[in-house]
């Protein structure tokens, strides 16, 4: 029964009409679940006349009124012994269920849940008669106080208990044999503990306990707990030691078979130090912290192992057996970067995963900002992989970069652990989502949009401290949008790559962008390019395939990217049969060019591409004596010289690369002229990487005399790549 979503729509005739026809084969039902209540009470006439002989699982909602007590009525008189699991949320149905006439129903349950809204007026003496219950689950139950010696046969069948907002005095001086899971939270009357009979659970492994007092704790004798969860609402250190301290007993009991431990619970580090000293067997550790400055990079340096090697345990550092450690702050306070704390942090998974061979992990969350977690690595190289995940921050330390990562879906948002970082990479696999990042609070926020969101709204140009501070971006899959109007006054190397806006972009969509130092950039988008404004730039990538890429080189890359002291050029996707002259005619000083394929060629595509590049590299063309790097006079202030005259290195990705003896004359004929006139080629190479193993043919000996040698490459090599 679920008519939430009937609303206005609903039809109390109809409804009427077909639950009578339901109820007229009750007797076959094995599950009733009633999840929300017809509107406007227009459930007063239900009747369920059938027995109901076959019924097993019973769920009941809040809101069911009248209707309850004749369910109920019904369920008592013909409910088999098979009947074991009730869910209850009516309040009116648990009182019902404690009735003398519904007994036999509680004395066959094996499992029951009672999750109430708010706490009940009276209580409800059930416990003595659950005879065979497992499971037992309530929230907002009043239970009534139970003398020490009052017979709970439940004591000897649960296996799992969980309370919220419920008596806890029944289980003092009791002895649960089978219990192995054991969550209470905000329980009431603790205060019986002081002065009762302990608590025991010989076969607990997972107990939770959340509480502003942790005290009953003592009182708890749990020889094989694995797994400790305890909250404690202090909200300082004064008050919250004491709480951590009431905890000895439970770590003393655990020393060797606590493996598992979540706290949070405002304390020393000093105690809290001490406290892990105590649990040596511990692997996983997950703190709560209300924010950055409770505890600090003295107390995490202490779970750096000392030395690897050693064989005694105090010697490593703390918690030597850890292998996750998880740290949640409820807020990062504004202020300063938290770089100490990040290398520390990048220090302790080094040094683990020196011992554990890389199964150490650290991760980092923040409570309302995102809800995956920040995964803390060691520090890299540079070159290294930094992994698959969608967005990476990296700081830089001596020994490389320390990368912090998360996975970040469409439509989240995530508040980024330190304001200023060397290395952003954004990565996704499709190209749907569009980002933003903002400056809230002192603190940057990145929001990821959906293809669905409304258009983003842009920020002020260097207003944020991370975009002043970047040394590398790499933007995948995402649109790049959010680059514009900024100004990336330490960037060196950029790669904005597979784009939404690769293809289709006008020439307003964006404006201008500042990289005054970058040296290596590989883009997608011609447009793009054509509003970054890069005077330093050495090394460049840029995707040809689209039809007007020529057009807008000529009309406006090589006039606003300042590209005349380009060396490197790496034209991804050239066409067959394109034109280089208006590339290389703005690039005097390119010393190495890479040329490679679009993903789909036809055979020909090597004899096309060959047929293009001789006439630029070997046909000598006229230009000013005061613009070239001069080898002959040709007429009156005119020079002929080859374009590209520091050209050196020309390397071409091609699908096949089998020669007619005229292509070969051709090439020959590059070497030789260019060897010639004082413009050699130090090498000139044909790689064919989609086939495995792939092949490459040199085309150049020494002194420039032409030679072919094929060459059979690793099965590893991939197709060439700008290195950012």
């Amino acid at each position: 029964m679920n008519d939430e979503k009937d609303g206005s729509d609903f039809n109390p005739e109809d409804f009427l009409a077909c639950f009578m026809a339901a109820a007229e084969v009750a007797f076959r039902w094995s599950s009733l679940t009633l999840v929300s209540p017809p509107p406007h009470g227009e459930y007063e006439a239900l009747q369920i006349l059938q027995p109901l002989t076959h019924l097993e699982s019973f769920k009941l909602a809040h809101g069911f009124g009248a209707f309850v007590e004749p369910l109920m009525i019904a369920i008592s008189i013909s409910a088999p012994p098979k009947l074991t699991t009730i869910h209850l949320q009516d309040p009116a149905a648990v009182q019902f269920l404690a009735q003398p006439d519904c007994l036999h129903i509680s004395h066959s349950l094996t499992t029951l849940k009672i999750r109430l809204s708010k706490r009940m007026d009276s209580p409800v003496d059930i416990l003595p008669h659950l005879y065979r219950l497992e499971i037992f689950e309530a929230r907002h139950l009043c239970l009534p106080i139970h003398a020490p010696d009052t017979f709970l046969p439940l004591v000897d069948t649960l296996h799992s208990l969980n309370l919220k907002s419920v008596s806890i005095q029944w289980m003092a001086g009791h002895v649960f044999n089978a219990l192995t899971t054991c969550y209470i939270a905000c329980p009431h009357h603790v205060d019986i503990f002081q002065d009762s009979l302990p608590v025991s659970m010989p076969s607990c492994v997972n107990l939770l306990y959340h509480f502003n007092d942790l005290r009953p704790l003592k009182h708890f004798r749990l020889p094989s707990l694995e797994s400790l969860d305890v909250k404690s609402g202090q909200w300082n250190v004064v008050r919250g030691d004491p709480q951590l301290a009431a905890l000895h007993p439970v770590f003393v009991a655990g020393v060797k078979g606590l493996t598992e431990l979540r706290l949070d619970v405002q304390c020393s580090e000093q105690l809290l130090a001490c406290m892990l000293t105590l649990v040596p067997a511990l692997k996983l550790l997950w703190l709560k912290l209300a924010h950055p400055n409770i505890l600090s990079t003295t107390f995490f340096r202490a779970f750096i192992f000392k030395d690897p090697h050693a064989d005694c345990l105090s010697d490593m550092g703390l918690c030597p057996s850890l292998m996750f450690l998880h740290l949640q702050y409820r807020r990062w306070l504004r202020g300063p970067d938290k770089r100490k704390l990040i290398v520390a942090f990048g220090n302790i998974v080094e040094s683990r995963n020196s011992k554990l061979h890389g199964s150490f992990n650290l991760t980092l969350s923040i409570d309302g900002a995102d809800m995956s977690s920040w995964t803390i690595d060691k520090p890299l190289r540079e070159s290294q992989d930094l992994g698959l995940e969608h967005l990476v921050l990296g700081i830089l330390v001596p020994r490389g970069i320390i990368p912090i990562s998360i996975a970040l879906p469409r439509d989240s948002f995530a508040s980024l652990p330190i304001k200023e970082a060397e290395h952003l990479r954004l990565r996704q696999l499709d190209c749907t989502s569009s980002v933003e990042f903002t400056s809230t609070r002192n603190h940057v926020e990145l929001k990821v949009y959906g293809y669905h969101q409304p258009p983003l709204s842009t920020s002020q140009p260097c207003a944020l401290p991370l975009f002043s501070s970047l040394r590398v971006l790499v933007v995948e899959g995402y649109d790049p949008s959010f680059l514009a109007g900024h100004t990336f006054d330490k960037l060196e190397r950029c790669r904005v790559v597979k784009s939404r806006n690769s293809f289709g972009a006008s020439p307003s969509v964006f404006t201008k962008t500042g990289m005054p130092v970058c040296t290596r950039l590989d883009v997608d988008d011609p447009y793009l390019l054509a509003t970054f404004e890069i005077p330093q730039i050495h090394e460049l990538a840029l995707n040809f395939s689209r039809p007007d890429c020529r057009t807008i080189w000529e009309e406006r890359i090589a006039v606003n990217a300042n590209l005349s002291g380009l060396k490197l050029l790496h034209m991804k996707g050239w066409p067959p049969g394109g034109d280089l002259t208006p590339i290389l005619r703005s690039l005097p000083l390119l010393e190495t060019l890479i040329i490679s394929p679009p993903l789909r060629v036809a055979p020909s595509y090597t004899s096309e591409l060959i047929t293009a590049i001789a006439p630029v590299l070997m046909i000598p063309y006229m230009t000013n004596a005061t613009n070239s790097g001069l080898e002959q006079t040709s007429g009156e202030g005119q020079t002929c010289a080859h374009r590209c005259p520091r050209l050196q290195h020309l390397h071409v990705e091609v699908e096949d690369f089998r020669l007619q003896k005229k292509l070969i004359r051709t090439l020959k004929g590059i070497v030789e002229i260019r060897a010639d006139d004082g413009s050699p080629l130090k090498s000139f190479t044909f790689s064919k990487i989609r086939s495995s193993p792939g092949s490459q043919c040199e085309l150049i000996g020494w002194g420039g005399s032409f030679t072919m040698e094929n060459i059979v490459l690793a099965e590893a090599t991939k197709e060439f790549q700008l290195d950012i």
